[in-house]
């Protein structure tokens, strides 16, 4: 796939054109035009609890205030995506975050003028006018024993700009200031290792390269075992004494708080996955007695990302808009028509450009956004198809929650957010595998169905699990500031979730303790791994019954956006969380695919 130099050059049937988002104005305009809202927030910010009436035409008024939020940073943040080191849109979007910050600040605390208010709101969210609002009302109102005195909110708000972002000081220090050092071949070639090359040669051909890559990148990380220990754990340190401050039970409470989850949910997701683990080690096993038979060498595992097959993986554009389109038709008229104007109206940005953000996403802040744009940079080969059809589940999703949602039900939350996407991903997989006749396409796509499952329930799991406990030793007042500390957590919880035969002996077995970027996002991994299973199980309802199943998914699940806590809003789809029965199919559905892997493996190898 062509790599172009300049944005300009890309054709613009593959790009997507930001313009809409400015309505014929200039951005300097809408951004003035936005404070010049918000100003008049501050003027009624007290006076707007004066009555009923008042406060409804207030939060009434808020859906226009977003709407021009959200067209503007879409329009600084897509612009910055397309060309990272911009310095207009990087000027632009840190004068945005100064003004708002700048408000925010002179407006104060809103949670104060809530509980000031706490018997009149009372009373207003049971008048009919104010059932769109009533959901979000209550939550903050039953967040009192949680609320400091009303100076220390004050002063809370006021400095909130001092705020240290442990995450960007981690991808600093990882994508920039580590040193990856050389991979070498086995004629002692040198190659400069870094992030953006580092899987283009683990799949290389030469052993050397391959074993070198593997070592340098985890040295890499060791060399600073103890820096990215400590920043780790001061991170979750400060977040561990926000909430037992605000009286939270532990630290982990006040972090699943928002979507009303429990601790059960999360020990009920943790015991379901290890139970299993042998199912994992019975596919991994599996793999290593093909790769020895196909490379005639015992699997070591700097060798995992070496294909077993070679299968047809160069796609153009057009070819995987065409895919995906097959894939999903079964979904409907209403569905397909969104994907028909998604290709057609160019909500896609694909071509890998020179400065482009790497990676792929779906907007956020969507409402009163016609297009719910993509960027990805399409390299040709089947991932990328893949990628394509997952970002489209994202965006769909927020295209039928924005449309059938008032926009303070429209955003779905995170712990949602991976299900549809993940969903695509399983229909497109399912598609490619019932329309080959190729006994090597369809064992490398059973192979990566069930790679996903093991990334994205397994690991994450393991990964949520540790940080799990990390989190509760920290609020008990145990300190983990260097590495031979906080690798025993992580090898407690590591041993529980792989095979028996697997050694954590060594500081190299470990360093998944402290490399993931996602333990700086607050306890976030778990959701990927409910978001698999959910989107697993809506899968195999279809398998089951077909348009019904999803119709029920269209209809209670993509189409809900917020309007009910995330587990509730689930169950009403027919998810129920708690119930063993949903891992038990679950993990029964996997093993068929493994057993099926092996079975074509057998032909395929003999």
């Amino acid at each position: 796939m062509k790599q172009y130099k300049k944005y300009s050059d890309v054709p613009s049937k593959y790009k997507f054109d930001l313009n809409f988002l400015l309505e014929g104005k200039k951005i300097e305009d809408l951004i003035d035009l936005l404070f010049k809202e918000l100003n008049k927030e501050l003027i009624i910010k007290d006076s707007k609890y004066n009555d009923e009436k008042t406060y409804l035409e207030y939060l009434k008024n808020q859906e226009k205030t977003t709407i021009l939020f959200n067209k503007i940073s879409n329009y600084i943040s897509n612009n910055l995506s397309i060309n990272v080191v911009d310095r207009n849109f990087n000027k632009l979007s840190e004068e945005l975050s100064f003004r708002f910050f700048n408000f925010q600040k002179e407006l104060g605390s809103e949670t104060n003028r809530i509980f000031k208010n706490e018997s009149k709101l009372k009373k207003w969210i049971k008048l009919k006018e104010f059932e769109p609002f009533k959901k979000d009302i209550e939550f903050v109102l039953e967040q009192k024993k949680h609320k400091f005195a009303n100076e220390i909110e004050e002063f809370i708000k006021r400095i909130s700009r001092a705020d240290i972002d442990a995450y960007e000081l981690f991808s600093i220090i990882t994508n920039s200031e580590l040193d990856y050092k050389y991979a070498t071949s086995s004629k002692n070639k040198k190659i400069k290792l870094s992030p953006a090359n580092r899987m283009h040669l683990m799949l290389n051909k030469d052993e050397q390269i391959r074993k070198t890559t593997q070592k340098n990148w985890i040295n890499a990380y060791l060399d600073h075992k103890n820096s990215l220990s400590s920043l780790l754990y001061q991170h979750i340190k400060s977040i561990s004494i926000w909430s037992l401050e605000r009286k939270y039970n532990s630290t982990i409470e006040s972090l699943i708080n928002e979507d009303k989850v429990d601790v059960k949910l999360l020990e009920t997701l943790y015991s379901h996955v290890k139970e299993n683990t042998n199912i994992f080690v019975k596919y991994k096993q599996a793999h290593k007695k093909f790769f020895k038979i196909k490379y005639k060498k015992q699997f070591k595992s700097w060798d995992s990302y070496l294909p077993l097959v070679k299968i047809q993986n160069n796609y153009t554009i057009e070819e995987s808009q065409s895919i995906v389109k097959e894939a999903l038709k079964p979904m409907g008229k209403e569905y397909c028509s969104i994907l028909d104007k998604m290709f057609k109206e160019n909500w896609v940005d694909y071509c890998i450009v020179d400065n482009k953000r790497s990676g792929a996403y779906s907007i956020g802040n969507t409402y009163g956004v016609d297009k719910k744009l993509i960027l990805m940079n399409h390299d040709g080969k089947l991932e990328s198809v893949s990628t394509l059809a997952h970002e489209a589940g994202h965006s769909i999703h927020s295209y039928f929650s924005d449309k059938n949602q008032p926009y303070n039900l429209s955003q779905y939350p995170i712990f949602l957010a991976e299900i549809a996407s993940i969903f695509n991903e399983l229909m497109l997989n399912d598609y490619l595998i019932n329309n080959t006749k190729d006994l090597k396409t369809k064992f490398y796509l059973l192979s990566k169905s069930i790679d996903d499952f093991d990334a994205t329930v397994r690991r994450q799991t393991m990964w949520s699990e540790y940080e799990f406990n990390l989190y509760n030793k920290i609020d008990q007042g145990e300190a983990f500031s260097t590495f031979d500390l906080i690798k025993e957590v992580y090898k407690d919880v590591a041993k529980k979730y792989s095979s028996p035969d697997v050694k954590f002996n060594k500081d190299e077995d470990l360093y998944g303790a402290i490399m993931v970027p996602h333990y700086y996002y607050d306890f976030y991994v778990y959701k990927y791994a409910i978001g698999y299973l959910v989107a697993n199980y809506f899968f195999n309802q279809y398998k089951k019954e077909g348009k019904k199943a999803l119709e029920n998914y269209i209809n209670n699940f993509l189409k809900k956006g917020s309007f009910d806590w995330p587990l509730d809003l689930l169950k009403k789809a027919g998810v129920d969380l708690y119930d063993k029965n949903f891992y038990i199919n679950a993990f029964k559905q996997l093993e068929e695919k493994v057993d099926q892997y092996i079975k074509l493996g057998k032909k395929i190898f003999s």
